[in-house]
C-alpha cells in the first residue's frame, strides 16, 4: 500500500513489509535512499530544474534546491530515474512502487527522494551545522541513520528550541 512523501521512515518501511530492526532490512533502505542521493545530485546540478518562478525572481538561488522549487516534471523524471536505475539490491523494491495513483509514477521513489531533499532542507532544525552552511552536494553516508551525525550516544535527539536556540 503506498504512503505519502511525508509518511515516517517507520511507515515508509512498514509499507514495504520491511522492518527499521531488521539489519538485513536496513541495507536495503540504505542501498534505495544512495540510489535516490544520487539523482536528487543530478538535479541539484542544473538550475534549469527550478520552477520558472524561482529562476526568474530569484537568479541567484544555488543548490541545495528545495522539492517545491523543482519543476513538477523534473520530480516526476527523477521519481522516473530513480526506479529505472535501480540495482539488483533494490530492483523488486522499487517495483512494488509502480502506480498510476496519487503517489505515482512510483512511491517509493517518490518517498525516498523527497526524504532526501526534506533532510538537506536547512530550514529542518536537526539539520543545521552550526558554525557555517549545508554542504552543497548530498554524499551517501552509508548507515541510514539520518542522525546528522553530531550525537555519538544512540539516543534519537530533537530539536529544542531552548537548546538549539
Amino acid at each position: 500500500m503506498p504512503v505519502s512523501p511525508r509518511a515516517s521512515k517507520e511507515e515508509f518501511m512498514a509499507a514495504l513489509g520491511l522492518s527499521t530492526h531488521d539489519p538485513q532490512h536496513e541495507q536495503y533502505y540504505r542501498a534505495m535512499r544512495d540510489e535516490a542521493i544520487q539523482t536528487y545530485n543530478t538535479l541539484n546540478e542544473d538550475p534549469s530544474n527550478l520552477l520558472e518562478s524561482i529562476r526568474t525572481d530569484h537568479p541567484g538561488t544555488k543548490p541545495p534546491y528545495f522539492w517545491h522549487h523543482i519543476r513538477p516534471e523534473r520530480q516526476r523524471w527523477a521519481i522516473t530515474e530513480i526506479s529505472r536505475n535501480a540495482g539488483l539490491l533494490t530492483r523488486a523494491l522499487f517495483d512494488r512502487g509502480n502506480t498510476a495513483g496519487e503517489y505515482g509514477p512510483n512511491w517509493v521513489a517518490g518517498w525516498l527522494l523527497y526524504s532526501v531533499f526534506r533532510s538537506r532542507d536547512v530550514r529542518n532544525n536537526r539539520n543545521r551545522r552550526k558554525g557555517g552552511s549545508p554542504p552543497r552536494q548530498l554524499k551517501p553516508q552509508g548507515d541510514g541513520s539520518g542522525s546528522g551525525g553530531g550525537n555519538t550516544s544512540g539516543k534519537k535527539e530533537y530539536y529544542d528550541p531552548v537548546r538549539n536556540g
